[in-house]
């Protein structure tokens, strides 16, 4: 049975796409703690001069990617849950956005960071998981 036939309403995930921003937003904000947490500064001090610009460019640009999708989430939830092609787009690629934020930092982060940062580590997981499975859902309504 197709997601979309289920009994409940797909205008009934706007609340969940509401969270969905208010969680972004929170993980945009942490943006201006992790860096201080993780030593950016003191981390970066060897590499190269390109390689730190271009780690500063990128941790900006993925800020204001937050912030474009936390904006879409609060401002335009109807778009996200309607059945048009871009809101689909858009809740398809932000749950492989998110799912792949779920999967990578498991394989690939250093061990011994997670675990000395771990209520961090747990709550980010959490988030990454709700973001991932609510644009899923809203993807999968879709159809």
């Amino acid at each position: 049975m197709a997601l979309s036939k289920w009994s409940f309403h797909i205008y009934s995930l706007v609340p969940w796409i509401y969270l969905a921003g208010v969680i972004q937003l929170i993980i945009a904000g942490a943006n201006f703690i992790i860096p201080k947490n993780l030593d950016y500064e003191g981390n970066l001090k060897n590499v190269s001069p390109i390689v730190r610009q271009v780690f500063s460019i990128h941790s900006v640009h993925i800020f204001w990617t937050l912030l474009a999708f936390a904006s879409i989430c609060l401002f335009y939830p109807n778009d996200l849950t309607s059945p048009n092609p871009l809101g689909k787009f858009l809740t398809g690629w932000m749950s492989l956005f998110w799912g792949a934020r779920v999967v990578i930092p498991r394989l690939y982060y250093d061990r011994e960071t997670k675990r000395l940062n771990r209520l961090g580590d747990v709550g980010f997981t959490l988030a990454f998981v709700y973001l991932a499975v609510v644009f899923a859902i809203t993807f999968l309504a879709q159809t």
